[in-house]
């Protein structure tokens, strides 16, 4: 059978022209339609998506624009409505304003930032000043304030007389909002020659060093701070001498040469010695020297011969003093 089969193939005369061509194409399945369908919906979607994500953005983009020209109009037309002080000292946030003195409906950006600052330095009390811009409608003013030591008496013309305070770098200035209990407990300066200046006065020499001792009096033995009125720099320059005028002994000479809590040690020391006399009081009390304090006494040396001296030892020998008498 295969036999003529083949034979029927290899017939001469025959060829694969003579097979028929014609062959109908098979139609799709189910799935087959399906997939086409979904490959299809997925072009398109991702279509869609790719159309709306470039409106989208094109739309963002002139809305960031719009408000960006909006925002920048609506800066420039804002006024200032509020003054935020940031101060570590007394002044107040009036004090502030009236010093800045903005017209009412200023604008945030016509201020000039370096002009506000300068009024406030213009004021002894404020060390450091800054003024920035806090939007939409704030300026934030930061402050730092001169602490004063001293006081100091000045002549405001035709006899009259001003209490001025004085820092610790010597600067001189008008004080406000201090408390009436900080300012009577200040000493008064003398021995100084106060010099004006086109912004006020020249600054005090030598107050670095009134103002240590004043505070290591003032934390070391505040009993004896207490009872200084008066510190005298009239020898500060030539002798390096700080001479204080206290309730209890009219004359108290340091030295800037030597330690300050050494000084007032000693001075504490002497002072409770004296209490020991007959007639307690002493008139001056020198402690310049190294290793020995010379004092003068109220009383004469003749109402004391009956009474057995106190010792002003400062030494753990128990030398005597040398005494002014």
């Amino acid at each position: 059978m295969s036999s003529k089969r083949d034979d029927s193939l290899t017939a001469p005369g025959r060829s694969w022209r003579d097979i028929r061509q014609e062959v109908s194409a098979p139609a799709l399945s189910r799935r087959g339609r399906r997939r086409r369908f979904y490959g299809w919906f997925k072009f398109v979607t991702l279509a869609v998506v790719a159309v709306a994500a470039i409106w989208g953005t094109a739309l963002l983009v002139h809305e960031w624009r719009a408000d960006r020209a909006a925002l920048t109009s609506a800066t420039h037309d804002a006024p200032v409505r509020n003054i935020l002080v940031i101060t570590d000292g007394v002044l107040t946030r009036d004090w502030v304003a009236r010093v800045l003195n903005l017209p009412a409906g200023t604008n945030m950006m016509a201020v000039v930032l370096p002009a506000l600052r300068d009024r406030l330095l213009e004021h002894g009390q404020v060390s450091f000043a800054a003024v920035t811009r806090s939007f939409p409608a704030t300026l934030v003013v930061t402050l730092k304030e001169r602490t004063p030591v001293a006081r100091v008496q000045a002549s405001a013309g035709f006899g009259a007389a001003e209490q001025l305070l004085v820092a610790r770098d010597g600067v001189v200035y008008h004080g406000v909002h201090y408390g009436a209990k900080l300012l009577a407990s200040l000493p008064w300066l003398d021995g100084i020659r106060l010099v004006r200046t086109a912004r006020g006065f020249q600054p005090i020499a030598g107050m670095e060093d009134v103002s240590a001792l004043l505070t290591t009096a003032q934390l070391q033995a505040p009993h004896l701070y207490r009872q200084w009125h008066v510190v005298s720099l009239a020898g500060l320059a030539d002798r390096d001498e700080i001479v204080v005028r206290s309730q209890d002994v009219p004359e108290i000479i340091f030295s800037r040469k030597r330690d300050w809590f050494k000084q007032i040690a000693q001075l504490d020391y002497v002072i409770d010695r004296s209490l020991l006399l007959p007639e307690p009081g002493l008139r001056s009390v020198n402690l310049a020297l190294e290793g020995q304090v010379p004092v003068q006494l109220l009383h004469p040396p003749a109402e004391l011969a009956h009474a057995a001296k106190p010792n002003f030892s400062l030494q753990t020998t128990q030398p005597r003093v040398q005494s002014d008498l």
